[in-house]
């Protein structure tokens, strides 16, 4: 079931996205709503499952991943394994930070960072198109990244 989200809902979210971390008593303060409202709504949105997580928004340069580029590939329909359970199967490998299933010419696309551009030729050409259920991939590789 969808749940209607309000006025007050949207500002404490989009002010989560960047704050996560702040305590209640700031985020109260921060955005003019009684602490106790603040609570209330932060628990009601995380147990309805809208707050997933809270999380930590890496600069992955300043850590030694200068390289990030999205790959798209294609499901071999003809393989042993589903499309899905690839999806997961790339979810949990290091450095892939998202997967997602799409439509188009192309079947899943995910986001990898990696530290050179030999690290990720070695991911693409000596682990993913060795994986059952890749047929064929495109890398993309991102010059910037700019946050909307």
């Amino acid at each position: 079931m969808v749940r209607q989200i309000d006025k007050m809902d949207f500002k404490l979210l989009d002010y989560l996205k960047e704050n996560g971390r702040d305590k209640i008593s700031s985020i109260s303060s921060k955005l003019d709503m009684p602490r106790a409202t603040v609570f209330e709504r932060m628990k009601k949105l995380t147990n309805e499952g809208i707050i997933r997580n809270y999380t930590v928004n890496l600069d992955y340069e300043k850590i030694g991943f200068t390289v990030m580029a999205y790959i798209l590939i294609n499901f071999d329909s003809k393989s042993r394994t589903d499309q899905k359970t690839l999806a997961m199967e790339l979810s949990r490998i290091d450095h892939v930070l998202s997967v997602s299933i799409i439509s188009g010419g192309w079947d899943i696309i995910i986001l990898v960072v990696s530290q050179s551009m030999k690290e990720l030729s070695h991911f693409v050409l000596e682990k993913l198109r060795l994986m059952e259920g890749v047929e064929k991939t495109h890398t993309i590789t991102v010059f910037d990244s700019i946050k909307g």
